[in-house]
């Protein structure tokens, strides 16, 4: 009998850490651009027809990550954030189960680098929430599991 699909694919949450654990706490509702890609080049080779060689291409750029959240009130780590501003390996993305609890999953960006930070439009007519952007460019994302 099967179960129902949380059995299969649970629903996780997620919180961004920065620095260590001694490092205020930041909140972020989104996180976007975690990926890892490969380009390859096409090379044809004189009297084989049937199809040309994949060669894999050095990576030439990386994704950007997004960092999306409502904005605070007040929120004294936000304000030193600027473009510009290195974050070395000190970003961690940790999956949470459905109750909070770290799992053993993670996500770490290599040597990120501000590269935007952005609020959605201000609308006096409109009732929307809010929202910063911070667009983080980096040398790579590992994915760790802990186990």
């Amino acid at each position: 009998m099967a179960g129902n699909n949380r059995d299969y694919a649970p629903v996780y949450r997620f919180a961004v850490q920065l620095g260590d654990t001694s490092y205020e706490k930041v909140c972020f509702s989104r996180v976007s651009g975690l990926e890892r890609t490969m380009e390859f080049e096409e090379i044809s080779e004189g009297g084989y027809n049937e199809s040309p060689h994949l060669v894999a291409v050095p990576h030439k750029r990386h994704g950007v990550l997004v960092l999306e959240r409502g904005m605070a009130p007040v929120d004294s780590w936000i304000s030193r954030v600027r473009p510009g501003m290195w974050l070395g390996t000190w970003l961690d993305i940790v999956l949470l189960d459905e109750k909070g609890k770290q799992t053993n999953r993670r996500f770490q960006i290599n040597d990120g680098l501000i590269t935007k930070w952005e609020v959605s439009g201000l609308d006096a007519m409109g009732s929307q929430l809010l929202v910063e952007k911070l667009e983080i460019m980096h040398e790579g994302i590992q994915s760790i599991a802990l186990f």
